[in-house]
């Protein structure tokens, strides 16, 4: 199958800082991929350069076969890629009618569809964001990406602090969205949705891809789990 995402040889960091270093990946429509490793290897740093928030000094980001690694975030957003961000970064002064009806401005995902898809956010619809529970946060985060109509959701660390219940309930959204069609990204410490969501899974490891390989296979070999991640698969 054709790549929808394709990085190749990617080179970025932060103040003349090298993070990335030569990374390559590929995320075909309708698949989901999740980036594992341990804290500070460039996994937040790989997804803000796909999403434009980081440029890189070398490689090449392409989407749906369009350079997009030395654009705009906006411009980013406009190939087809939305992003969740680690800690939802929702504004608690709006409530969550605002942040869908700022959001909008797509055919498919429209905010009904979003609240039928989420019907807690529906219920919630008038209240402030800061009112709202941390997994109602992230249901308002991933509605709110959902908006712009992306062909690649960009996800980082979406069952951070959540309940298990909530984990369980952001995993069932994420599987509808793939069965879909959507690509998925997903840098996730929490392996059994990690797993659960994902086909494939890719290892970082000071800045680069040192591992990739089915889910399948992953979780069969413990030793390999274990030497890349320090926990059994």
């Amino acid at each position: 199958m054709t790549a929808l995402l394709e990085v190749r040889d990617l080179v970025a960091g932060y103040d003349g800082g090298r993070v990335l270093d030569g990374v390559g990946l590929t995320v075909a429509p309708g698949e989901a991929v999740t980036l594992l490793g341990r804290n500070g290897v460039g996994k937040t740093t790989l997804i803000h350069a796909v999403a434009g928030f980081v440029r890189p000094s070398q490689g090449s980001v392409r989407v749906g076969g369009r350079e997009v690694s030395r654009q705009a975030p906006n411009v980013v957003a406009r190939s087809g890629v939305a992003i969740v961000p680690q800690g939802r970064r929702v504004f608690a002064t709006l409530t969550v009618e605002e942040h869908l009806a700022i959001a909008a401005r797509g055919r498919s995902w429209t905010r009904e569809r979003v609240y039928e898809t989420m019907p807690r956010l529906a219920e919630r619809r008038d209240h402030l964001a800061s009112h709202l529970s941390g997994g109602e946060q992230q249901m308002l985060a991933i509605g709110r990406a959902l908006l712009s109509d992306p062909r690649l959701l960009l996800l980082d660390e979406p069952s951070d602090g959540l309940a298990p219940v909530i984990v369980d309930r952001v995993q069932e959204l994420l599987l509808d969205l793939v069965a879909g069609g959507m690509a998925v990204l997903l840098v996730e410490q929490n392996l059994r949705m990690a797993f659960a969501v994902a086909s494939r899974v890719l290892v970082m490891s000071k800045g680069r891809v040192v591992h990739e390989g089915s889910v399948t296979d992953f979780r069969a070999d413990a030793g390999r789990a274990r030497d890349l991640l320090g926990v059994a698969g």
